[in-house]
């Protein structure tokens, strides 16, 4: 645990001070910088972590042959890494067309395994189902850091995969890569704030978004799993999710710049891309079935 402890903190990014990135934005660059290298110390602390497990694990010969199902439950550190584009520059306070936000959360997802153990010929391969309950909201404030008016919102509520890998033993632990098709459930908003006509702030629609998607994306993991106790097995797993760039507009049909979008004059809707990508360390607690 103290290890995961170490890939959770360096993993851990500031919630409240995303990166904005723009042409002339330096600062912002750094932001993303660290960011990128934040997620790769992570993958790195990763590798070293399997490569201790694979020198602990002894010399004993692991069952090349072992077939059947399992099922499982895991839990451990993962990030969720947002990217939104004012694609017509309609908002923020620069209002510069492609400007990019970077924000991002951290928590403890939750979730269940199901899988089997079978053979090609003399190639072992493992098909696995999970699904991951996340609950991670990421937020930015700083597309207008001056008005503090507007709000951008992602949250990942849940994620599916089935992905199909090899496994190789080396000695009593073995390791494995495999790939697939994920499935997430997400939310995403832009939200615009400004004065009523008693003088409070509140919600402008016309100027705002609020969306609840499905999507269909791409897994991959790696990993290392050894035996604990009889029909139990224990394993490290590394999962990343690439969900693609969603698009999304604002009706801006209302006001002073109703119909244009951006200092080009593009009519409207205004749009913007929100891109999401998750990554995930797990400790995963298996039973084979049947043995």
């Amino acid at each position: 645990m103290g290890m995961l402890r170490g890939l959770f903190r360096n993993l851990k990014m500031t919630d409240g001070m995303p990166a904005t990135r723009s042409a002339s934005n330096g600062t912002a660059i750094q932001s993303a910088s660290y960011v990128s290298a934040s997620v790769g110390s992570g993958w790195r602390l990763l590798t070293l972590a399997l490569a201790s497990l694979i020198i602990a694990a002894g010399t004993t010969q692991a069952q090349e042959n072992a077939t059947g199902y399992y099922v499982g439950a895991f839990s451990g550190p993962g990030v969720v890494d947002v990217q939104t584009t004012d694609t017509d520059g309609f908002s923020g306070y620069e209002g510069v067309p492609g400007q990019m936000f970077d924000y991002n959360d951290t928590g403890f997802p939750t979730g269940v395994v199901a899988g089997r153990h079978f053979h090609l010929g003399r190639v072992p391969i493992r098909f696995e189902v999970d699904g991951t309950f996340v609950g991670l909201p990421s937020a930015s404030r700083q597309m207008d850091p001056v008005g503090m008016d507007e709000t951008a919102t992602s949250e990942l509520h849940w994620v599916g995969t089935a992905r199909i890998g090899i496994r190789k033993s080396l000695g009593r632990a073995g390791v494995f890569l495999d790939g697939g098709v994920s499935v997430v459930g997400i939310s995403n908003s832009f939200i615009d704030l400004d004065p009523g006509t008693d003088g409070q702030m509140q919600v402008d629609h016309d100027d705002s978004f609020d969306d609840q998607l499905t999507r269909i994306g791409w897994v991959v993991g790696t990993g290392i799993d050894m035996p604990v106790a009889g029909a139990w097995n224990i394993r490290f797993e590394g999962l990343y999710v690439d969900t693609g760039e969603t698009d999304h507009q604002a009706p801006n049909r209302l006001g002073v710049n109703a119909g244009v979008c951006g200092p080009a004059g593009l009519p409207s809707p205004c749009r913007y891309g929100i891109d999401q990508r998750f990554a995930l360390l797990r400790l995963i607690l298996v039973r084979s079935i049947g043995r």
